[in-house]
């Protein structure tokens, strides 16, 4: 009889403990898997902000190449489909597309498409006038845009 108790309690403490090292393992397991997400969220953020940033100054960049040509003519020369590229442009325009896919936060992917369309509508305007009321929408954008990855990061360390 007390080889049967000692067997039965013998296989319950190992039963017990078996499912203490399973649960323990799930556990480990899922801290893997937020971290991995963690630091996927902060590497597409960061990026994503870079990419914002290079879009912004590629877009400042051509506005003052123009601005200076409508000094110099009297005339605003608007974009046409012909006109070269803004320089910068599309390396950091690929970026922002790429990396705003990889971004969970609606928020930030929301801002930085505002701040593209912003940017971009800047430099493709008719005139100055209508370059310069896009282009004072970018600094409150990015502010925010930038505010939104301040609230953010945090959480992801």
């Amino acid at each position: 009889m007390g080889s049967i108790i000692t067997a039965i309690v013998t296989i319950y403490a190992e039963h017990q403990k078996s499912k203490r090292e399973a649960t323990q393992s799930e556990r480990q397991h899922e801290r893997e898997r937020r971290s991995a997400r963690d630091t996927f969220q902060r590497d597409s953020i960061l990026t994503l902000q870079t990419a914002v940033a290079d879009l912004i100054k590629s877009a400042y960049e051509e506005l003052d190449r123009v601005i200076a040509i409508a000094k110099e003519t009297g005339q605003w020369p608007a974009r046409r489909w012909e006109t070269p590229t803004a320089v910068g442009w599309s390396t950091a325009l690929l970026l922002l597309k790429s990396s705003r896919a990889r971004v969970f936060n609606e928020e930030i992917r929301s801002l930085a498409m505002e701040l593209q369309k912003a940017a971009g509508d800047s430099i493709w305007a008719k005139s100055m006038d209508e370059a310069e009321q896009h282009s004072k929408r970018l600094e409150p954008l990015l502010d925010r845009f930038n505010d939104a990855v301040a609230r953010t990061l945090p959480s992801l360390y």
